[in-house]
């Protein structure tokens, strides 16, 4: 897949869903005019050639600040199938994200969230030092269930936030500059109607891959990459 700013990247695409991948600093949906639903809705929309109209929804949500792959459903019954699959739990999300301080090698996070059980599990790659931020860890992370900003508040919980989460901030303050290091690189799921399993996997965002020891960690080695689908 092309790492281009303005091109938008597709990792799968056909008449019921598309899988795409929304950049830092974009909003999923909502009411301001550049979400990241507007962009796939007007890619969609040049594209499609026949008189079937398209119903573009996203299926759930990665924050503002946080990249990754995005399910879109094209019609309603693809958005009720999709949509009930990350209710159920039957949607697996990986992320890679850049943490403070040097967490346990492998960690499964239980704290409930807002009165419900949540679960997050962490596993560590390798950990380095960045001007600004000391000491830090690139992790992979899996949350078993779907809370509200549960991996910033997981990892918050335990003493090793986010790197650049102005929210859930760590005690030697807020890495500014850029942005949030927490990135949805894979996600896993059942076609709705044909059963098949859809895969798509990206190296994580450059910002990332800026910092010299995340370069050389050979995360090409570590996640299987696909190509794209359409």
């Amino acid at each position: 897949m092309t790492r281009s700013q303005d091109e938008l990247q597709i990792g799968y695409l056909d008449r019921d869903l598309l899988v795409a991948w929304k950049p830092h600093g974009v909003l999923t949906s909502g009411n301001s005019g550049a979400t990241f639903k507007r962009r796939i809705t007007q890619y969609l929309h040049e594209k499609n050639t026949s008189e079937r109209p398209l119903k573009i929804e996203p299926c759930h949500r990665l924050d503002f600040g946080t990249s990754g792959w995005v399910v879109f459903g094209l019609h309603l019954e693809a958005i009720q199938k999709i949509g009930e699959a990350f209710a159920r739990q039957a949607v697996t999300k990986h992320y890679l994200a850049l943490l403070h301080g040097t967490p346990a090698e492998k960690m499964s996070i239980r704290i409930p969230l807002g009165g419900q059980t949540a679960q997050t599990d962490l596993r560590l790659i390798k950990s380095g030092q960045i001007a600004g931020a000391g000491s830090v860890s690139l992790v992979t992370i899996k949350p078993l269930t779907g809370r509200t900003h549960q991996i910033r508040k997981h990892t918050h919980a335990i003493g090793h936030g986010v790197v650049g989460d102005d929210q859930y901030s760590h005690a030697m303050g807020i890495y500014r500059g850029k942005g949030l290091f927490l990135c949805a690189h894979e996600i896993t799921f059942s076609h709705p109607f044909s059963g098949a399993s859809v895969h798509v996997a990206q190296l994580p965002s450059r910002k990332f891959m800026k910092i010299p020891f995340v370069h050389q960690a050979g995360l090409e080695r570590q996640i299987i990459l696909s190509s794209p689908s359409s």
